[in-house]
């Protein structure tokens, strides 16, 4: 018997049912179930009792008794973890993709920071598999990255979407509304945002066409950007930072590209909720207060 096998009874007798309980959990619903099965075949016996179709779930007298024993033990568990750590700050390690944490988070660290002031933020910079890893092995609690994985201790959601935006070079000889025809693939500063540009990329202009450059750091990204005719399609947040700092100009275009979604990544962590929570908060209440054009807020 584990101490998560604990939480996810006494959560699903809070919630009333797998689903609430699981999305309480940031896990999946088969996880879940996983878990309480495990832990009547420890004990021995059904604690719920199994009805068909999407009804409360109900306690076994079994599990009426070992609900009462769960509330001690939850409350044993808490009093143990506490000693020696009542005069240790939370620290709340964010995750998040290059372009992403460069601009358009350190608005929301900001935010987060007068709002909880007594938690230690940790920033880290990483790419999917990492993030993921991370997630699972509570090494980070919050991760924001450009793909949904298989994950079975975590639940994964989209945060936001963003339009990818045609830039170019400042004063360059561009048309208001540019088409395919009007750019040359040698002048282009490359980035694969995400697996569905990547493919779109490759679709549209071909496989093995030779860019100015191919990229990964947005550093990079400024200093070829200013290259004679050089241009690039970037994510809707990059494109509006970067057109305030003076780096480049954008056009319209007249064909499509597929939008950029970042997904957010998290798992249950009572001790930090509270500073998980706020700074989700922070997110979604920066993102409304920029207002910033291409960007559609899902959480």
């Amino acid at each position: 018997m584990t101490d998560s096998e604990v939480e996810a009874f006494l959560t699903v007798c809070r919630c009333g049912s797998i689903t609430k309980a699981a999305e309480q959990l940031f896990i999946s619903q088969s996880s879940l179930s996983t878990k309480i099965k495990i832990l009547e075949n420890e004990i021995g016996c059904p604690l719920f009792v199994r009805n068909k179709g999407p009804r409360r779930m109900n306690l076994t007298d079994e599990g009426h008794r070992f609900y009462d024993m769960a509330l001690k033990y939850e409350e044993l568990v808490d009093e143990m973890l506490s000693v020696g750590r009542e005069n240790l700050p939370v620290t709340l390690r964010i995750s998040s993709i290059s372009s992403t944490g460069t601009y358009l988070f350190a608005p929301v660290y900001e935010k987060f920071m007068q709002e909880m002031p007594d938690v230690v933020l940790e920033v880290q910079d990483m790419v999917t598999k990492s993030a993921y890893l991370n997630i699972e092995e509570g090494m980070t609690d919050i991760a924001f990255t450009i793909r949904k994985l298989d994950t079975k201790k975590a639940i994964v959601y989209p945060a936001f979407s963003e339009e990818m935006v045609f830039v170019c070079q400042r004063g360059a000889d561009y048309p208001s509304t540019v088409g395919l025809n009007d750019i040359d693939s040698k002048n282009e500063v490359y980035i694969k945002w995400h697996d569905e540009f990547g493919e779109w990329h490759d679709n549209t202009f071909g496989a093995d066409i030779t860019p100015l450059i191919k990229v990964e750091l947005m550093s990079q990204l400024e200093f070829f950007i200013k290259k004679k005719n050089a241009w690039a399609i970037v994510p809707a947040s990059t494109a509006n930072a970067m057109e305030k700092e003076g780096l480049i100009e954008r056009r319209n275009v007249s064909f499509e590209i597929p939008k950029r979604i970042i997904y957010c990544i998290r798992v249950s962590n009572k001790a930090k909720a509270n500073a998980a929570n706020c700074f989700m908060d922070c997110l979604k209440g920066t993102l409304e207060e920029m207002a910033e054009p291409g960007i559609e807020i899902y959480i």
